[in-house]
């Protein structure tokens, strides 16, 4: 007799409820086991034992029953569950029916509005005739449901089904009944009640045969695998009746009811053009129960060509493909079903479902095996077990990395561009620079000479003024010489007077020495040498040697003295060559006007700025320096007249700015230019 597998689940019920339950249905059981056992006791004892056992069996009785009904009463108040019992024709260890019945369970849970009691039982007539245990089975479940109040059975298989509509009413009596795994043509066959409501089942033997045509057009052959028909799974019938439509194209090979070795021969005998159409294989020729599953799992390892199959359960262990209804959808329908019947909907408004549509799926390492193009299913297959390579499982990542070297490599393309641009405008700078140098070096070299024959040719004016300076100590040298001569010859002894006419000389001589030195310092880049000195006798020298040159411009100058007469701290012969070159330009501005009755005078003005600096200023009425050009003025090589070096203001602006002061232009109110430049003051 085969072991009942008893399961017992509660939802949304506190763990002490599932044990109460389990622990009055145990002794429950029990206690009709020794009921039995001291029945047959009882017949057998005396007459002296029947009292002692019918006290024994009392007693037992109330021990058991004392349990029970402390559990019955131990009640907390709580809604009392509802009662489903879930009865399998076969193994519930089989991959398709722990799919469905996972799927199946967690419906009922998720559906149902009060709380649900699950219990699992299995016929397991496929390893055992259900001929011959059917009736102990059925006492042994009513037996054990005898008080419990079931409220909805669902059946798994026909087997399952024709057993809870044949016990129904003596194991679960009021209980409505949801079947599934059933074809809608053994359905047909069954007059059932209203109450009696599911889902059928359907293979798609056509559509799978199609697809396996359709995948593998060379078939010649189409082999059909499995174990002899029972009443629990007929499969042949339907898988032959679906080839009968294919005889003019494709002969049929059975391989059915063999043992384990013969099947598997069979299969590896099968020439290349043919194909496989697994159903299942329970029990072989020699009795021995299989799981079909692992018998598809063995048969794929010596087939030399690909098997199809209807079962969701077979892809990944051995089929190629198949027009499949997946276990999980069936038994999520189903589960929802049963949860409408407990919340109190009428059966007979539920009514039968359709069938779930079966859809294609495939698997894909089948298809690489068999060298079959993806490509050939159907549009929408669904292909299973992708073996996804490098670039489908790290696309993006592999994306963003190329993307990232592509950006890194036109940054570093773009750095190396830059870097010959670089070193190209870096060596055209170079080359620049190095000419530059030698220009600013040659133009420094110009402009020193220009600056020597601009100072020559300021020299040139103040000649008449250094010789008549020289022409005196000169002279009194010749005379003091001549004195000294005439004692000399005369032989009087004047020793003294001879001394004294040699240092008079002397000094003579050191006066003639000390202006041509000046000279020659004024020529050449030396440091100015600084001494107080009276800066109005300056000037009105300066005027007097210019005097020739400023008539002949018809021009005259106006010297004007603000305070006292200022002592500076200067080289008076240098400063006598800015003032030349002021009061020429002012002279030479007013000369080149054309307006006859412009103003000829250029005032020179002399003046303590602050308690350390002495302000002079050259002021005339000609045309002016252009606003745009007055920062360029003072700049070598500038002039606006014929024949100009443009080396006067930049040597004036040089003599100036050693001597610690500053010049500077502006422009005339009443029209023309002012120059004006300041020097130290002496302590005053």
């Amino acid at each position: 007799m085969p072991v009942l597998k008893t399961e017992v689940s509660e939802c949304n019920q506190p763990v002490f409820q599932e044990e109460r339950q389990q622990a009055i249905v145990a002794r429950t059981a029990l206690l009709y086991f020794l009921a039995e056992v001291a029945l047959r006791r009882f017949d057998e004892a005396h007459s002296w034992l029947r009292i002692a056992t019918i006290t024994g069996c009392v007693i037992l009785v109330a021990v058991l029953l004392a349990p029970n009904a402390a559990l019955a009463t131990d009640s907390d108040g709580s809604e009392t569950p509802q009662r489903v019992v879930i009865l399998n024709a076969t193994d519930p260890y089989l991959p398709a029916f722990q799919v469905f019945e996972r799927a199946l369970r967690a419906a009922i849970v998720s559906n149902s509005a009060s709380p649900v009691e699950l219990y699992g039982e299995t016929l397991d007539m496929h390893r055992f005739p259900h001929a011959l245990l059917e009736k102990d089975i059925a006492r042994l479940l009513k037996r054990k449901y005898h008080d419990l109040k079931i409220d909805v059975v669902v059946t798994i298989a026909p087997v399952a089904l024709d057993f809870a509509l044949r016990y129904r009413d003596e194991t679960w009596p009021g209980a409505d009944i949801v079947f599934n795994i059933i074809s809608p043509k053994l359905l047909d066959e069954r007059n059932l009640a209203p109450d009696v409501i599911g889902l059928p089942h359907r293979l798609e033997f056509v559509e799978t045969l199609d697809l396996a045509l359709r995948l593998r057009p060379q078939t010649q052959t189409i082999a059909i695998v499995g174990d002899i028909p029972r009443a629990c799974c007929e499969f042949l019938a339907p898988a032959r009746a679906a080839i009968k439509r294919l005889e003019a194209r494709v002969d049929t090979q059975l391989i059915i009811g063999l043992s384990t070795a013969e099947t598997l021969a069979a299969v590896e005998a099968l020439p290349p053009d043919a194909i496989v159409l697994y159903l299942a294989i329970y029990r072989d020729l020699d009795g021995q129960p299989q799981v079909p599953r692992v018998m598809l799992e063995r048969l794929s390892k010596v087939s030399p060509v690909p098997i199809f199959g209807v079962f969701e359960t077979y892809l990944g262990h051995g089929i190629l493909a198949g027009s499949i209804a997946s276990f999980g959808v069936q038994g999520r329908k189903t589960g929802q079903m049963v949860a409408r019947v407990l919340n109190g909907e009428d059966p007979a408004a539920i009514g039968i479902q359709p069938p779930v549509a079966p859809s294609c799926m495939a698997d894909w390492r089948q298809l690489r095996r068999w060298d079959i193009d993806p490509d050939l299913l159907p549009e929408g297959c669904e292909i299973r077990f992708r073996e996804l390579g490098v670039w489908d499982q790290y696309r993006q990542q592999i994306l963003l990395v190329l993307g990232v070297i592509l950006a890194q490599a036109g940054w570093i393309l773009a750095l190396m561009r830059n870097q010959r641009r670089l070193r190209k405008t870096q060596a055209g700078l170079e080359a620049e620079c190095k000419r530059r140098k030698t220009a600013e070096s040659l133009a420094a070299q110009l402009r020193g000479r220009l600056a020597r024959v601009s100072k020559e040719r300021g020299l040139g004016t103040m000649a008449a003024a250094i010789v008549h300076e020289i022409d005196q100590p000169i002279t009194a040298i010749l005379n003091y010489a001549q004195a000294t001569k005439r004692r000399l010859q005369g032989d009087r002894e004047s020793k003294a007077k001879s001394i004294e006419l040699l240092g008079k000389i002397e000094g003579q001589a050191e006066r003639a020495g000390s202006i041509t030195q000046r000279v020659r310092s004024l020529v050449s880049s030396g440091e100015p040498q600084l001494e107080p000195v009276p800066l109005y006798p300056l000037l009105e020298a300066v005027i007097r040697m210019i005097e020739p040159e400023i008539e002949s411009r018809s021009c005259h100058i106006r010297c004007s003295l603000t305070g006292e007469a200022p002592t500076v701290l200067a080289d008076p012969l240098q400063v006598q060559l800015v003032l030349v070159n002021l009061i020429q330009n002012a002279t030479q501005s007013l000369a080149d006007d054309t307006d006859t009755g412009a103003d000829k005078e250029v005032s020179v003005d002399l003046g303590y700025a602050g308690k350390d600096q002495v302000e002079v200023s050259v002021t005339d009425h000609g045309p002016g320096v252009p606003p745009e050009r007055v920062g360029d003025i003072f700049e070598h090589f500038y002039s606006e007249k014929r024949g100009g070096m443009g080396m006067g203001l930049s040597i004036a602006r040089t003599i100036v700015e050693a001597h610690g002061g500053k010049i500077w232009h502006e422009p005339n109110p009443t029209g023309g230019a002012i120059f004006r430049f300041t020097l130290r003051a002496t302590a005053r």
